[in-house]
């Protein structure tokens, strides 16, 4: 098991949470929370579901999310944008057919997605690889993007420094991760209500090995090179995983009014109280 800050290097932590035998732990030196699980750097299994992907999930219930960032950041007639870790290709073809102005790039992983990206969703500008080794030219995009991506990636600086240098000046990075402190009192909830439950998944401590908070978001971002960050809130993804039926529909809109309840307390807040289940970050270039 790791012990060691992935974004201080400092050894000394405490226990946040243990699932399934996993410690989740807090740096005492810069507060920034993290799995102990050791983790491929490149993991490539995310996409390896033989039975066919849930395209409910990942095309219907996400279209409100994209079409919010659409219309908040792609106001420019034109522009370039690239999305790493694209997947299956569905925000890459949502740009496409909605902004034909701009000019979509998606890097992926896993060939698996980017095969489907290519043969179902038509994208030829979808690349396999890790984005480091694409040879971009310097300075090219406006924006990129970074969609469920960071908090599976151990050692995040390599990526981010090499996002920075193809950003154009003037142009952000947008990084979607969970909201930890948020996530962590919810599964603190559920062990409160429910009990432990073994197996159970309350914090992906696999999957989701650094667990960003406003701060040490901002403090990766600072190591970059990156001039300022700015949070917003986006729609939330339309659906409630792992349930069906009238079940799903409550929880969607539980799910929504949580979002308008979360959104006005930031705005009453003047932005400084955000307790949206998710972070969504710009991480401006000067």
């Amino acid at each position: 098991m790791n012990q060691t800050c992935y974004l201080c290097g400092s050894q000394k932590n405490k226990t946040l949470f243990v699932e399934n035998g996993i410690p989740i732990v807090r740096c005492l030196n810069c507060s920034h929370a993290f799995s102990t699980y050791e983790q491929d750097e490149h993991y490539e299994g995310y996409w390896d579901d033989e039975t066919g992907y849930d395209l409910d999930w990942w095309d219907v219930a996400h279209r409100d999310i994209y079409k919010d960032f659409i219309g908040k950041f792609l106001s420019a007639p034109k522009g370039k944008i690239l999305d790493v870790g694209c997947g299956l290709g569905f925000f890459v073809k949502t740009i496409g057919t909605t902004r034909p102005g701009w000019e979509a790039v998606g890097y992926e992983i896993s060939e698996k997605a980017v095969k489907f990206a290519r043969e179902k969703n038509g994208l030829k500008q979808v690349f396999p690889g890790i984005v480091q080794d694409s040879g971009l030219p310097k300075e090219s995009f406006d924006i990129i993007t970074l969609w469920d991506v960071i908090e599976h990636i151990p050692k995040p600086h390599s990526l981010i420094q090499y996002l920075f240098g193809l950003l154009k000046p003037g142009g952000f990075l947008f990084v979607q991760t969970p909201n930890f402190p948020v996530q962590l009192f919810k599964a603190k909830l559920k062990v409160a209500v429910k009990g432990m439950q073994e197996g159970g998944h309350y914090l992906e401590a696999k999957d989701h090995i650094n667990d960003y908070t406003e701060k040490t978001l901002g403090l990766l971002a600072e190591q970059c090179g990156f001039s300022s960050v700015e949070f917003s809130i986006l729609k939330p993804i339309a659906s409630v995983s792992g349930v069906s039926g009238p079940k799903a529909k409550l929880g969607i809109f539980l799910k929504k009014a949580f979002y308008y309840g979360t959104l006005m307390l930031w705005y009453l807040t003047f932005k400084q109280v955000n307790l949206n289940l998710t972070l969504f970050a710009l991480l401006k270039k000067k």
